[in-house]
């Protein structure tokens, strides 16, 4: 899964590209852009620059979009158990307090499932803005070259960028505590299946939806 997720990221970027490399650029910092013109004369090195930082971006929404629908996914597997705990609990009746244990550990698991996911997004995001404004950047960079902007604009966001690099640090930190928590319900989890399996009905009643 990981991997179709990685191809087909990648795919969408590469179909994005075909339009962010366009060398008609959006506005700059302070409403300012490179027209056609301009940006056909950069050197060849600030144009690879501007298409890196175009590609950096692209992946960046990528990894965003696929952070949603991965919290997405949980939420609707979180659901998922609701419901069948609602059908198994009915049919076991005097019996449920026995299987509870399974399916609360399964629960809090999925909870940090969800966690995880909206941890990621939040990391997501955080690496979206910080490449948006390295590309700002970068283009701001060759605006200042040819005297279209201030050395001042240079400097705002060269403190936009960093401020940004922090946040996406802060929120990568964040994103690894909470899979960190995942995998100790995860464990939880596997270790209230392996208890209930001890009594024998293990498959025949939780599985046996």
């Amino acid at each position: 899964m990981i991997v179709r997720g990685l191809r087909r990221s990648w795919a969408k970027a590469v179909t994005s590209l075909a339009v962010l490399s366009l060398p008609v650029l959006v506005p700059a910092c302070g409403s300012s852009e490179l027209s056609h013109a301009e940006y056909e004369r950069l050197p060849r090195d600030a144009r690879q620059e501007i298409f890196d930082a175009e590609n950096d971006l692209v992946i960046a929404r990528n990894r965003q979009d696929d952070a949603e629908e991965r919290k997405r996914a949980a939420e609707r597997a979180r659901g998922d158990l609701d419901q069948r705990w609602k059908r198994t609990s009915e049919r076991l009746g005097a019996k449920v307090g026995t299987v509870r244990k399974v399916f609360d550990a399964n629960i809090a698991y999925l909870d940090s499932e969800v966690d995880v996911a909206a941890s990621d997004i939040r990391e997501t995001r955080a690496g979206t803005d910080l490449n948006r404004a390295r590309l700002e950047l970068a283009r701001q960079r060759e605006l200042a070259r040819i005297g279209r902007a201030t050395v001042g604009s240079l400097k705002l966001l060269e403190g936009k960028v960093t401020s940004l690099e922090a946040a996406v640090k802060a929120a990568a930190t964040a994103a690894t505590a909470a899979r960190t928590r995942a995998s100790t319900q995860l464990e939880a989890w596997k270790t209230a299946e392996d208890s209930y399996a001890q009594t024998g009905d293990y498959d025949a009643i939780v599985w046996g939806d």
